[in-house]
């Protein structure tokens, strides 16, 4: 991994310098369902990572219990957006099956991203629309688009194929207000995977990328605890950057302590306790409330505004 790493990182300079220059084509957006107008909501999870605990029962519990009280809390949701770890066992069919049910029991349409446990779960999903061969896609809602990036990848030509799905995305919906992406492998955390090297080479990739193609918002999950950074531009805070929020478990079903303060953290906290994100968008605003869902109890609120 470490020498597919240095060889993509090796070509980014070259990547960033050409996609800077890249002439984006013009091209027609497609939906996904149909929303009343450009404002709406929607919830995010971390890791449901259902099968984790060792209790498939609870942590299927658990996350049924989570997405319903959001339903019944919130009726305007659109949508869930999970940030990859769907599941704890790559092909399982019951993980599938408990994870499946409880959006199901929700009524929610959920739009999953892969993760490092579950690398391959896209294939068990019909109809993602603009799914690339690297396992990334996107759509539109409500005047915003959302960037599913497979962050699995770490070779040559897949990062590669992260710039080309990029520049796709962005230029066939030049007209959105907000640009959101969403990945597993958090590259600004509080947790044990903070200080890996492969989350800090990602950090190296992805920072600048998000920045060139104006990102405004990054949703990641892996490291099973909250953080909310400020907005962030080549690495620094900075008005007008990358904002990225790291959510924990929506099932409950595995947690991981905090590794110390870390000064790109606005908030960081680890409960022990399932939380979702609600967020809400409006033509002019974003705003990010994440809750305790077993107290409802809001944790922590942030807006982006425009």
């Amino acid at each position: 991994m470490a020498i597919r790493w240095k060889s993509a990182l090796a070509a980014m300079l070259a990547v960033l310098v050409l996609a800077a220059g890249f002439a984006f084509p013009a091209g027609a957006s497609t939906e996904i369902g149909t929303a009343a107008g450009d404002t709406f909501s929607f919830l995010l999870s971390g890791d449901p990572q259902l099968g984790a605990s060792g209790d498939l029962a609870a942590d299927r519990a658990g996350w049924q219990a989570s997405l319903t009280k959001a339903t019944s809390a919130w009726e305007d949701i659109a949508f869930l957006v999970t940030a990859g770890d769907q599941i704890n066992n790559a092909g399982n069919a019951a993980q599938l099956e408990a994870f499946l049910d409880g959006a199901a029991a929700a009524g929610l349409p959920f739009r999953p991203t892969p993760g490092n446990h579950d690398p391959d779960f896209l294939d068990s999903i019909d109809g993602l629309p603009n799914l690339d061969g690297y396992g990334n896609y996107w759509y539109a809602y409500g005047g915003a688009l959302f960037m599913h990036l497979n962050s699995n990848n770490d070779s040559f030509g897949s990062i590669l194929g992260t710039v080309s799905f990029l520049c796709k995305a962005v230029a066939a919906n030049r007209d959105a207000a907000w640009r959101i992406a969403v990945f597993h492998h958090s590259v600004y955390s509080a947790a044990s995977h903070a200080r890996s090297s492969d989350i800090l080479l990602r950090r190296i990739a992805y920072v600048p990328l998000f920045n060139l193609f104006g990102v405004d918002l990054a949703l990641m999950g892996h490291d099973h605890c909250y953080v909310r950074t400020a907005p962030i531009k080549f690495y620094m805070p900075c008005e007008g950057g990358t904002t990225y929020i790291t959510a924990n478990s929506g099932s409950g079903s595995k947690y991981y302590d905090l590794q110390g303060e870390f000064r790109y953290a606005l908030a960081q906290r680890q409960d022990y306790a399932p939380t979702l994100s609600k967020i809400d968008v409006t033509p002019g605003a974003l705003t990010v409330t994440t809750y305790r869902m077993d107290t409802m109890a809001a944790l922590d609120t942030c807006t982006i505004s425009k």
